[in-house]
């Protein structure tokens, strides 16, 4: 498979790599959390490339997870804000975080997510089934949804004949 039709395939994962898995994508999104919105400002921020960041920006508000709308208080400026779509990244960015700090960094982490009311660290993020138990990786497998194509079906029979095998043998 090439690294085009990885991308565009039917999962759900790849797409969101093709997303979010560009160079300054994810502290772009960051510093939008953070509360800047404005070019000039993610520039200085990131120390990144002004043709870079135009591109980044660009492409986060054509998926709508930014929202470029002209500045209340100078409207010759452009800002730049989350949307809900980028809102709901939140938990993935504080467990990609939360990953990062233990396996990254030695068990050390430059940034904490508190609650903003309390200042009270949050817990660390954890996959949850149906009653609340925390599953592990050995508990949690993937199946083809109802969208999945012919493609991702076939992907997903060939993982589960490969892990009988692996099981059997």
């Amino acid at each position: 498979m090439t690294q085009e039709n990885v991308f565009k395939c039917n999962c759900p994962l790849a797409r969101v790599t093709e997303v979010i898995g560009e160079p300054w994508t994810l502290m772009v999104l960051r510093e939008a959390f953070l509360g800047t919105r404005h070019f000039n400002d993610f520039e200085r921020e990131l120390g990144i490339a002004r043709n870079v960041l135009s591109v980044r920006l660009k492409k986060l508000v054509d998926l709508d997870l930014l929202e470029r709308v002209r500045s209340e208080t100078d409207r010759r400026a452009v800002e730049y804000r989350l949307t809900d779509a980028s809102r709901d990244l939140l938990p993935i960015l504080v467990g990609l975080a939360q990953w990062s700090g233990k396996w990254l960094c030695e068990g050390h982490s430059a940034t904490r997510f508190v609650e903003r009311a309390t200042g009270r660290e949050i817990p660390r993020i954890a996959v949850r089934a149906v009653d609340g138990r925390e599953l592990a990786a050995r508990d949690v497998t993937m199946v083809p949804g109802p969208d999945a194509n012919p493609e991702l079906v076939a992907r997903f029979e060939r993982a589960v004949t490969a892990a009988g095998d692996v099981q059997g043998g």
